[in-house]
């Protein structure tokens, strides 16, 4: 592997790991770059989001059971905070990741007004909340969280055998536990089948969450003090032993369950899942089993201790050597131009930033499906969506930098030092006018690639 100045290395550090120079970013960090993304794991508090606005896990549950304006103002809060702790750090390594697990556990708040009004809530208490910790803890709480369990529909999974399966007539829903296989531990067909999908589904039976009706009527255990959380009915649990992936599940309660899902976070397939993911988003659209297999050894030998794999991440030859060659999402650009110009939207001018994540189908928490938002650069590449970018590019320096702090020049000066291209030094010169000279910059390939 070609060996890499530390000008590029800063550049990678801020680009391929981080969220996006801020003006004096790039000199920050040149002295040890590597160093710079590697400090952040080691600041135990660096996701914490502590805006006093945010609600807690209570609040949250219980007035996102009131209708949708309750919910939607929760989750206007919830963003806007996401976004402001997104222009802190001078790297952003800790905030990428907490992106990369948000995704990894894609919810839409389209699903209801439950997901809409807790899934900000989802991301602070499992996903930044555990971020540097372990994979089975954030594991655990994640199929735990109202948001989860009503968007893959578990809130009506009812072990046929049950109490109240047999009195209702009532059966499994499978779609969280096909999730939990499929999409947040093995991987789609590594190492289960179809029975074992069932058989988790079983396992997880009663695991529920109380809604605004049951908690009105004193039903099915719900009250006022635990409306809208997360509730394990013990009528509505399979009774018995659980066959899964060979190995006999019993126990009272949701223990069957925990342990369950302990097997599933610390399994090889597991392992192999996520630093196959963790790759793929962070270092090439290509990984190869050489890449793959340090990170999942460092997961997979500390039963998924996530700062040692981010470690074995960080340690690959290609990490800070491979050119940058992935396409930033649109909420990633949306992110990186906030940072470099400086500004935040509002709500007169917030269009200017929403609308065009709208039309590339990027809206935070917005994706359709539970497999969440496409890593690979060419889902991103369409005429379309260029088209989108530059049209964007020029309408961010229209609306949000019409008094800029530095010239075309200086910013692209200060945002990637001595890496900047001759090409596009020159571009950004020779344009003939303040508009596009800040257009040749923000959608040159040095800004919209990571």
């Amino acid at each position: 592997m070609a060996a890499t100045s530390r000008a590029q290395q800063a550049r990678i550090a801020l680009q391929r790991f981080g969220l996006g120079a801020k003006p004096g970013g790039f000199s920050k960090i040149a002295g040890d770059p590597i160093a710079a993304v590697k400090a952040e794991l080691d600041n135990p508090d660096i996701a914490s989001i502590t805006d006093t606005r945010l609600q807690s896990y209570a609040t949250v549950c219980r007035l996102s059971q009131l209708g949708f304006d309750k919910a939607e103002k929760i989750r206007s809060v919830e963003l806007e905070a996401r976004m402001r702790k997104h222009l802190g750090p001078v790297v952003g390594f800790v905030e990428r990741l907490v992106l990369f697990w948000s995704n990894h556990f894609s919810m839409s708040i389209n699903k209801s007004e439950t997901v809409r009004g807790t899934l900000g809530h989802f991301e602070r208490a499992v996903v930044r909340r555990n971020v540097l910790g372990n994979f089975q803890t954030m594991l655990k709480a994640a199929i735990q969280h109202p948001a989860m369990i009503d968007y893959l529909d578990n809130d009506d999974s009812i072990g046929p055998n049950s109490i109240d399966g047999k009195n209702w007539n009532a059966g499994l829903n499978e779609n969280l536990a096909r999730e939990i296989m499929e999409l947040h531990t093995l991987g789609s067909g590594a190492g289960y089948d179809e029975t074992d999908v069932t058989q988790l589904a079983k396992i997880i039976t009663g695991w529920s969450f109380v809604r605004g009706w049951e908690a009105q009527y004193h039903y099915n255990g719900g009250k006022a003090s635990n409306n809208g959380q997360f509730i394990f009915r013990t009528r509505w649990h399979e009774p018995g032993h659980v066959k899964l992936r060979g190995k006999l599940y019993g126990g009272a309660g949701m223990k069957q369950g925990l342990d369950a899902l302990t097997d599933l976070a610390t399994a090889r397939e597991t392992a192999e899942h996520i630093a196959f993911k963790l790759v793929l988003h962070f270092v090439t659209d290509d990984p190869t089993p050489a890449m793959v297999k340090p990170v999942a050894d460092a997961f997979y030998k500390t039963r998924g201790n996530l700062k040692a794999t981010y470690l074995a991440l960080l340690d690959l030859p290609e990490a800070f050597t491979l050119p940058l060659g992935k396409v930033r999402r649109p909420y990633e650009l949306a992110v990186a131009q906030m940072r470099a110009l400086g500004f935040f939207p509002n709500k007169d001018n917030g269009w200017a930033v929403t609308e065009p994540l709208r039309a590339m189908n990027n809206l935070p928490w917005e994706h359709p499906t539970p497999d969440g938002y496409a890593d690979e650069s060419s889902y991103w590449l369409d005429p379309d969506g260029m088209t989108i970018r530059l049209d964007t590019a020029m309408m961010t320096h229209q609306v949000f930098n019409r008094k800029p702090k530095h010239s075309a020049s200086d910013l692209a000066r200060f945002l990637f030092g001595s890496t900047l291209s001759e090409e596009t030094r020159r571009r950004i010169a020779g344009a003939p006018d303040a508009n596009a000279r800040f257009t040749t910059l923000l959608i040159s390939s040095e800004f919209q690639r990571r």
